[in-house]
């Protein structure tokens, strides 16, 4: 396998699957294997014992049980959740454990056909991925998160052949399909106008506003460092007299308080940083001249990105502003950053919501799904753009938060447009 060989599909297994779906003759051999390792070095150090060599009664109990511990890590500990890659030509499963995790590989050449299978079928707690490999049963378990048909369709464009109730191969997407719309040809007969706004006009930002939503943004991530950098310089003023306790402590403060300023920045800090500087950049508006919307009326916050930068990580923000639909006009209006647009309904060729990949799909750490709402238009030329939602909700920002805020700005659009002829 190639050191950086692509991934179609990566996901988690959930906590304790292998262990949950384990038989009850295999758990009794299982436990039987540990206990006797625990009797048998309890028997020893208890001959030892008695041979005169000073040993506890703790050492006698404790000692055997963290030895049975120790064992059930080794063997059974490691997987207690499990990560799956699919890659061009193989399937990779191993614990989380660091070094001692030890992944197995399934090569896809060996796997006719699989089944995903769903608890009620198979009478697991989850869905997993059922296939036989080498002529022994494999099952996979496949996380709450992770989507089956998207998992489904990796498989099958891999090569292997897969079996998921109401799913088919290739389907169409029907998400992108309800959302779609394109004009009479005929009906497209006006022009969009885009204007640079002139110098002086008023930012969108002020020094001030954005000094105090960085630290609002920010604040929980430095109290972290503040923490850390405290506990590392408590440590090194009290090197060798830190007890089991401290040192325990030292360890494990800096990192439940990174977990919590990680939790609490993705879900509460940046949706108030978004509300502040939502606020700022309406006060901001108003004080223009020659508005075209009304900054009390309703608005839609999005971003606007060229098609090259739809699937990147890494992306090249247009604009950012504000839409708002004009009925009475006929019209879509935008205020951002450095623009400010006028949209006629008749200058509009099509809007859809377009679902794109970036990173790897399924449950990678740089992967995700996002939804843009592609709108083209007539202005001096034909022109494509790519309108994100741009505001942030509280709690976990997820593929189906993104997909509604896509759902926003796309029936911003549909109270303006008329009947036409969807993309069927």
């Amino acid at each position: 396998m190639a050191l950086f060989a692509t991934k179609r599909f990566v996901w988690n297994e959930p906590w304790f699957f292998q262990q949950r779906i384990r038989t009850t003759k295999a758990w009794i051999l299982f436990a039987l294997l540990l206990l006797a390792i625990a009797l048998g070095l309890g028997a020893l150090l208890c001959f030892l014992a008695q041979a005169g060599r000073p040993i506890s009664w703790t050492e006698i109990i404790g000692l055997p049980l963290g030895a049975a511990a120790a064992v059930w890590w080794v063997l059974d500990g490691t997987e207690s959740r499990r990560q799956a890659i699919l890659f061009e030509d193989s399937i990779v499963v191993g614990g989380d454990m660091g070094k001692y995790s030890t992944p197995t590989t399934y090569k896809l050449t060996k796997i006719p056909a699989a089944a995903i299978v769903l608890p009620e079928e198979s009478k697991w707690p989850e869905p997993a991925l059922f296939f036989r490999y080498d002529g022994e049963e494999q099952a996979i378990g496949i996380e709450a998160k992770a989507s089956l048909f998207r998992l489904a369709q990796a498989l099958h464009d891999a090569g292997v052949a897969v079996r998921l109730e109401g799913w088919q191969p290739d389907r169409d997407n029907e998400f992108e399909r309800i959302f779609s719309w394109q004009a009479d040809p005929r009906q497209v007969t006006a022009r969009a106008t885009m204007q640079t706004l002139p110098e002086g006009t008023p930012s969108m930002m002020t020094p001030g506003g954005m000094l105090l939503a960085i630290i609002q943004q920010s604040w929980a991530i430095l109290l972290w460092l503040a923490i850390t950098g405290g506990a590392i310089y408590y440590a090194y003023q009290n090197w060798g007299n830190v007890g089991l306790i401290r040192t325990v402590l030292l360890i494990l403060v800096p990192i439940a308080t990174l977990y919590v300023a990680g939790q609490y920045t993705e879900r509460i800090a940046t949706a108030a940083t978004s509300d502040r500087l939502t606020r700022m950049a309406l006060g901001q508006i108003r004080r223009r001249d020659n508005l075209q919307i009304d900054p009390d009326g309703e608005l839609v916050s999005i971003e606007v990105l060229d098609r090259e930068f739809f699937d990147k990580q890494i992306q090249k923000i247009r604009e950012m502003g504000f839409l708002q639909a004009d009925p009475a006009g006929r019209r879509m209006l935008f205020e951002g950053k450095k623009e400010r647009w006028e949209i006629p309904v008749a200058s509009i060729r099509s809007v859809a919501i377009e679902e794109v990949q970036s990173g790897t799909p399924g449950q990678s750490a740089m992967g995700a799904l996002n939804y843009y709402v592609v709108v083209r238009c007539m202005a001096d030329e034909e022109e494509e753009l790519g309108f994100r939602y741009g505001g942030r909700d509280y709690g976990e920002f997820n593929d189906i938060k993104r997909a509604e805020g896509a759902i926003q700005v796309y029936e911003a659009f549909e109270r303006l447009l008329p009947e036409g002829t969807n993309d069927e």
